[in-house]
């Protein structure tokens, strides 16, 4: 009954005050969980930032923020096709990374990932740094394949990444090919069904 009653003898402003002291100490812990759990390099994952905006990755570079970890910018150089070596260009700001590597999937069909590591010659210490290497994209059948380039930079906070998405064609010489591959193969299971619809006739009669 007496702690019931010093309870609303508390005046109006203590209790807002706790209310914000509590608020406050909330806010900090998942600032500093966000800041520090963040770190999930140590079982492999990957914290993944949403591309800010829409970009045609076979027609220029494309950058993305890493939340407040930093921006990473992708390039391909060379024919966008399956089998056809394939330059990439990342370069990092604000970054520091200890390793970057590009794993290129497929959006709407399982081609395995085909991951290219990168590597760069400027200092560990530099806001700025230009990463590079060589990838190649899966043959597919399809005329037009969609693919995903993620970008995954290992920094001592964990593995951080992006990703963008783009279509390869198939160069000319292969779609036809495939064309004439695919002509064949029906032109043949035609003459082999007629084929057994004659001896079936003339076996049947």
């Amino acid at each position: 009954m007496y702690r019931a009653e010093e309870e609303n003898a508390r005046p109006p402003l203590l209790n807002l005050l706790i209310m914000v002291t509590l608020l406050t100490i909330v806010v900090s812990l998942y600032y500093l969980i966000d800041y520090y759990l963040v770190r999930d390099g140590s079982n492999g994952k990957v914290t993944w930032f949403a591309p800010n905006q829409s970009c045609e990755l076979s027609h220029a570079p494309c950058s993305a923020e890493l939340g407040r970890f930093g921006r990473i910018t992708l390039a391909l150089d060379g024919d966008i096709s399956p089998l056809t070596p394939l330059g990439i260009r990342v370069i990092t700001e604000d970054v520091a990374p200890e390793g970057v590597e590009v794993d290129f999937i497929g959006r709407h069909m399982d081609m395995g990932v085909k991951r290219s590591l990168l590597t760069t010659r400027d200092a560990p210490t530099q806001a700025r740094q230009h990463w590079s290497g060589e990838g190649q994209l899966g043959f597919c059948s399809s005329a037009t394949m969609a693919w995903r380039a993620q970008v995954i930079v290992t920094t001592e906070r964990g593995r951080l990444g992006s990703w963008f998405d783009f279509d390869s064609h198939p160069p000319a010489s292969t779609a036809e090919q495939l064309e004439s591959s695919v002509n064949q193969l029906f032109t043949r299971e035609i003459h082999i069904v007629h084929k057994l619809a004659r001896a079936c006739d003339e076996n049947c009669g």
